[in-house]
């Protein structure tokens, strides 16, 4: 198991918050909330020099998209902008769902070479 950015494991194995770095993890959500794409988070966070949980010295999308969707900073940031976060998160997807359940994107685009 991989400890959350932001927290430490205590020797009775319980995970602490780490306060240095809850107002990197407050940040990134204010500024995903702001309209801020994944992308943009990561620009902002490396020209910020702050740098990865793995300690690289770029964060990935990936890395920031499952801080905002792990419920474990909710700690962190409070119930009311984590779920915020989560239905910005909801309405920015591009994935819609057919009748069937299954995931297919909204926008189906023709190739030039079919018209």
């Amino acid at each position: 198991m991989r400890i959350p950015y932001g927290f430490n494991l205590t020797s009775i194995g319980t995970l602490e918050i780490k306060e240095n770095e809850t107002e990197i993890v407050r940040l990134i959500f204010d500024y995903y909330l702001a309209g801020a794409s994944l992308g943009k988070v990561v620009d902002m966070l490396y020209k910020k020099q702050i740098t990865s949980p793995t300690g690289k010295a770029k964060w990935t999308r990936a890395a920031v998209d499952h801080l905002l969707s792990n419920s474990k900073y909710i700690a962190v940031v409070g119930f009311e902008l984590f779920t915020e976060v989560q239905f910005a998160k909801s309405a920015r997807c591009n994935i819609d769902y057919d009748k069937a359940g299954s995931p297919r994107r909204s926008t189906r685009y023709v190739s030039p070479s079919m018209l």
